[in-house]
């Protein structure tokens, strides 16, 4: 696993991007233990999709993929990480455990 690139997001739920929620560029005190899940829903297909959220992110030049810790995590940021994602509504917001590490990321671009 990468670096943690985004900590203490905090959405209203209707941004468009993750990245137009506020949110802290630091990972102090963020560990992998405290990534970030989500659940989305597509109910006209019923569909759904989880996963950890990771985003690209420049750091010292290069992009890499990193986490987004789980501090202050919940409905609202999964809201938006599904709908920039194209997958509906989020059904769940979780704090990655150790059974939940090894399903794959959901990924999407911060620069």
């Amino acid at each position: 696993m990468g670096p943690v690139h985004m900590n203490e997001v905090e959405c209203s739920g209707f941004e468009k991007s993750l990245t137009e929620c506020s949110f802290n560029g630091e990972a102090t005190g963020c560990g992998h233990e405290e990534d970030t899940a989500v659940k989305c829903h597509i109910p006209a297909m019923g569909f759904n999709s989880r996963g950890r959220v990771e985003v690209l992110a420049e750091r010292n030049g290069s992009l890499t993929w990193g986490a987004v810790c789980s501090d202050s995590w919940g409905t609202m940021e999964a809201m938006v990480v599904c709908r920039q994602l194209g997958l509906g509504f989020a059904s769940n917001a979780f704090q990655v455990s150790g059974a939940y590490q090894h399903h794959e990321p959901l990924q999407m671009h911060v620069v």
